[in-house]
């Protein structure tokens, strides 16, 4: 099972908190914030919600190749991290040629980095954002974003970002037996974010049957 960072928000009264933002490093774009759809570019800030958030990052700068310039763009990065109250910023290491950008993107080895005002790094994770099937694969990030969370056991609970794989252990007993252990509630939702459109039709007719 992949492991994914677990965030843990805190929660206070609105009158007591207010919202952060981020600010966008240069060469890059934000194009979805917590689900949504954004456009936010170099020099940019976007308001965060007062605990989790995700972003969707793309590196896309003009780069020197030999004698010429040429426009490099990486496909998008999801990342998740926790607002700690203050202004944030994210940015990437510095490329200057095209073949380095180019080089290190396809190794996976990308300096990213997220700093809040007074330079200190804020943890994080970030993964490539598979894209949708078919001829434009990132044409509809929000709905890539959503497969994403899907797939790896994430959903919003107002301003929490939720790991499910976290809050329900799978484990294999000496028989073999698959067994689901943690809280009810959490393995329901895990098992709906992963099930298909049909399976919770079913299931939501199941559980009407039942009241």
């Amino acid at each position: 099972m992949k492991v994914i960072v677990f965030f843990c928000a805190f929660i206070f009264s609105s009158s007591m908190v207010v919202a952060s933002e981020i600010e966008v490093g240069a060469g890059l774009q934000v194009l979805v914030l917590n689900g949504n759809k954004v456009e936010a570019n170099s020099g940019e800030t976007l308001s965060l919600n007062n605990g989790d958030n995700q972003l969707v990052v793309r590196y896309k700068s003009i780069l020197d190749q030999g004698s010429k310039t040429k426009l490099f763009e990486s496909k998008p990065y999801v990342f998740q991290f926790t607002d700690i109250g203050k202004d944030l910023s994210i940015s990437i290491e510095r490329f200057r040629k095209y073949i380095k950008a180019e080089r290190a993107f396809e190794k996976g080895k990308v300096s990213w980095s997220i700093e809040n005002s007074a330079g200190k790094n804020i943890r994080f994770h970030v993964d490539v954002l598979p894209g949708n099937p078919g001829l434009f694969p990132y044409g509809d990030l929000p709905k890539a974003v959503s497969v994403y969370n899907k797939n790896n056991g994430i959903y919003f609970d107002g301003q929490e970002i939720k790991d499910l794989n976290e809050e329900v252990v799978v484990a294999v007993s000496k028989t073999g037996d698959v067994e689901l252990t943690g809280d009810a509630l959490a393995q329901l939702k895990l098992w709906y974010t992963k099930a298909t459109k049909e399976e919770r039709k079913t299931f939501r007719k199941w559980m009407i049957d039942q009241e």
